[in-house]
């Protein structure tokens, strides 16, 4: 798990390249992958309060050498600090400090949050930039985002990991990425151990019930590190805590309740994405949801659903 490093130190890092994405994987993207085809098209979209409201979408064509920062000053009113590296501004959204707190542009590609400033990516084709106008506070921000789906995994092999009782709806999930643009889409089982957990080789989805997955070793320290991970949500013995953006409890949820969030634990590794649940019922709605309703992923760091009932994550 991820050591715990002091909360001021993290923002200052965040700060310091924001727009930035657990995309350092894209900063190391090769020369060959970096000269891509001016043909190809990326998008572009600008919501703000997590999500909640979506200022700007369009489709961007994909020129040559270019970074993500040259884009941006051409499409949009920018303002910049720290150098030029870190856009402070868009379109007349500043970055704000006050009694209610501090409030900044993020962003994430593909659903991975930056760790690069705008001024080191080269979007490719394909991809899926979000810039997130949101408060934030000392306490850890999130590493991974739902609201890029089917992106993160599209053209990529995925593995899917549940217990067997669970291996039906693996295989739903299994045809519904297919179907969404994965590439090669395995289904295993998921043991005690963390293996395939700490670094997996390719983006995991896991599925199954709380009292289940807390039997492997790395989601139950995953969750027991919720306040240093930035995560949005907390499993307990009664059920799930939903979780505000400074990682207090701010609901809880129990019996038919399902969650689908995503996390990393650095700038280079694949993402493991829980679609779980307190009970069965849960596991079977967070499901039905990610196969049946992608677009109710759309721009949210993370959801919970009850009873056909969804709140976006975190929570308010």
């Amino acid at each position: 798990m991820v050591k715990k490093i002091l909360p001021s130190l993290i923002i200052l890092l965040l700060l310091a390249c924001s727009g930035c994405s657990s995309a350092g994987l894209l900063e190391n993207r090769s020369t060959e992958e970096a000269q891509v085809d001016s043909a190809g098209y990326f998008t572009i979209t600008l919501t703000r309060d997590f999500g909640e409201q979506v200022l700007d979408t369009r489709e961007v064509q994909v020129q040559s050498s270019w970074s993500l920062m040259e884009y941006m000053q051409r499409e949009y009113q920018v303002t910049t600090g720290f150098g030029g590296s870190f856009i402070t501004g868009l379109n007349g959204v500043e970055s704000a400090a006050g009694e209610e707190g501090n409030s900044d542009w993020f962003f994430f590609v593909n659903g991975a949050v930056a760790m690069v400033g705008a001024d080191r990516l080269k979007p490719a084709p394909g991809d899926v930039v979000w810039w997130d106008y949101h408060r934030w506070s000392d306490a850890a921000s999130p590493t991974a985002v739902i609201g890029c789906y089917p992106q993160p995994f599209v053209n990529r092999k995925v593995i899917i990991l549940a217990n067997p009782a669970y291996q039906e709806m693996a295989e739903y999930c299994r045809r519904a990425l297919n179907a969404q643009g994965a590439g090669q889409v395995t289904v295993d089982k998921l043991s005690k151990e963390s293996t395939r957990l700490d670094k997996p080789e390719a983006p995991v989805i896991v599925i199954g019930t709380w009292p289940e997955l807390q039997k492997n070793s790395y989601i139950a320290d995953w969750n027991r590190a919720f306040r240093r991970n930035g995560s949005v949500i907390h499993f307990t013995d009664n059920g799930v805590e939903l979780l505000s953006f400074d990682g207090e409890a701010v609901k809880a949820l129990g019996e038919g309740t399902g969650v689908i969030v995503a996390s990393s634990t650095g700038q280079q590794d694949n993402p493991m994405w829980l679609v779980a649940g307190v009970d069965e019922q849960g596991v079977k709605e967070a499901v039905w949801i990610l196969c049946s309703q992608p677009e109710a992923l759309r721009w949210k760091y993370g959801l919970a659903v009850q009873k056909g009932q969804i709140t976006a994550l975190p929570a308010e």
